[in-house]
């Protein structure tokens, strides 16, 4: 019981840096393009890991048997997700990306079912569908921009959050034989990888563009935030959450990111938040709180 409390909080926790996340992307591709946007934060997230490990502060166990079931799920997050989300970032606000996120927990819950056989009740999807409403409104009274380049960034972000609906089913299989901290380990060094390698090969990163922003205040301190705090801290946290609740439940919770980022784009981008955002963020947090509370007796917290 009282472990299950600690994962609800890892999940509410994951849900907020989540959120926020939006906004630092946002900021950082200001200043950089999207590969080496995520080449540093990949790397200050793996070289955070490499001193905790270095002193003893985390322990790290990845046996021979998971290596290729942790590329997969590394594959699809971080390499995936963060692409699509940075890329689709360049052309719609943080808020709407947000917002498109909120569309996770239905992905999830129909991958946890065909997947790992989890039970989801009819009051559940209820609830599923009481966020997607949320979801409409803001999308239906919101509209597009004019010019166009939005779909394709809604079309992004919508697949990064099929990509990490994916991710949070299989990392429920994966905590079953890797601990949160060897799991997040192993994301990180394949993300750093990843994006320094595309960094350098499609954006033609050198050292001196390495320096230039290695002196960009504003872009370094986006960058800690993103590394620490959502590549490393969320990975940890989602695994963490997933060894004891459902992957159906930890999207569902997911969703409270959704109202996080915009109020984020409102308070520090100047989004607009008109009456609409707030219906739809009324309906969403309804959706989450419901999916709880109608969840069967043996899996509530």
């Amino acid at each position: 019981m009282q472990q299950r409390t600690y994962a609800y909080i890892a999940a509410v926790f994951n849900a907020f840096f989540i959120g926020l996340s939006f906004l630092f992307v946002k900021e950082s591709l200001a200043a950089a393009e999207p590969f080496t946007t995520l080449a540093f934060r990949f790397a200050l997230s793996f070289a955070f890991m490499l001193v905790l490990l270095a002193t003893g502060v985390i322990a790290v166990r990845i046996p021979a048997d998971t290596i290729r079931d942790l590329l997969v799920l590394s594959l699809i997050q971080p390499v995936l997700f963060f692409s699509l989300q940075a890329f689709g970032l360049l052309s719609i606000s943080s808020s709407e990306a947000g917002i498109i996120s909120a569309f996770v927990p239905v992905f999830v819950g129909v991958l946890g079912l065909l997947l790992l056989g989890e039970r989801v009740n009819a009051k559940q999807f209820v609830a599923f569908f009481i966020s997607i409403a949320g979801i409409v409104c803001l999308f239906s009274m919101g509209g597009n921009n004019g010019d166009g380049t939005s779909w394709m960034g809604m079309v992004l972000t919508l697949l990064s959050a099929l990509a990490t609906s994916l991710y949070i089913v299989l990392g429920r299989r994966l905590t079953r034989t890797l601990d949160p901290v060897s799991l997040t380990f192993g994301m990180m060094l394949c993300g750093c990888v990843a994006f320094v390698a595309a960094a350098v090969g499609c954006e033609g990163l050198d050292a001196g563009g390495a320096v230039l922003l290695l002196g960009d205040t504003g872009f370094m301190l986006d960058v800690l935030y993103l590394g620490l705090f959502t590549s490393v801290g969320t990975s940890f946290l989602a695994m963490y959450s997933l060894k004891d609740l459902e992957a159906a439940k930890v999207g569902i919770i997911q969703n409270l990111s959704v109202v996080v980022s915009i109020l984020a784009g409102v308070l520090v981008l100047h989004e607009a938040f008109l009456s609409y955002h707030a219906v739809g963020s009324l309906l969403i947090i309804a959706g989450v709180v419901l999916a709880n509370v109608w969840a069967d007796p043996e899996t509530k917290p």
